[in-house]
């Protein structure tokens, strides 16, 4: 199951809609689009990149690359190895960090190990290229998509011809009970299985 029409499927199964006719494909993809960062924040996909310094202003290093604005710097290690306790800012255009706790600020041209956590992606959702989530993950991710758009539903329903509230009511309380079952299950797994893809440091 690597692609998003897989993933919606799934999804559809759960919420006991294979025929398509009560959730779109959008009320689904817009519940993954939730589902994906919360799954991220119990498993993130990790890598690291390397980046020299361009510029120094007191304590305030200026990087020389781009990096993804969805990509979270978690560390920074400089060039004999050691920790950095930073902050960070950024333009449109750079990445800024600035140095904390008295230590030696990095050098013009030195080269710094960030450690980073990217989002997860399904291939085909919103023009991702690749699946980021390994299979054994990939029902947690579903129920917990299924719960979203669940309740993504339950609140267009109101004042709708032939619904009466208890329906709303109902479909909230089911999409409630999906998204606790959703942390409840991603709290139980094993993040150091969280990255499928070969990956490795890398300078940019």
């Amino acid at each position: 199951m690597r692609e998003i029409a897989d993933y919606r499927a799934g999804c559809r199964i759960v919420l006991g809609d294979e025929t398509g006719r009560r959730y779109s494909d959008s009320t689904i993809d817009m519940g993954f689009r939730e589902a994906l960062p919360v799954y991220r924040s119990f498993c993130p996909l990790k890598t690291t990149i390397f980046q020299r310094v361009a510029a120094v202003d007191g304590v305030s290093v200026t990087l020389t690359g781009f990096l993804d604005p969805a990509a979270e710097i978690q560390t920074v290690r400089n060039e004999a190895g050691y920790w950095l306790e930073f902050g960070e800012y950024r333009t449109e255009q750079k990445v800024y960090l600035n140095i904390y706790g008295g230590q030696d600020v990095p050098a013009v041209n030195e080269k710094l190990s960030l450690g980073l956590s990217l989002p997860h992606r399904i291939k085909g959702l919103d023009e991702a290229r690749e699946t980021t989530i390994p299979a054994v993950h990939e029902f947690a991710v579903i129920k917990g998509a299924a719960g979203y758009a669940m309740r993504i539903r339950a609140r267009s329903v109101t004042e709708v011809f032939g619904k009466r509230p208890e329906d709303r009511a109902a479909l909230m309380e089911q999409a409630e009970q999906l998204i606790t079952e959703y942390f409840s299950d991603l709290a139980r797994l094993q993040p150091a299985v969280h990255d499928p893809l070969p990956r490795g440091d890398f300078e940019i």
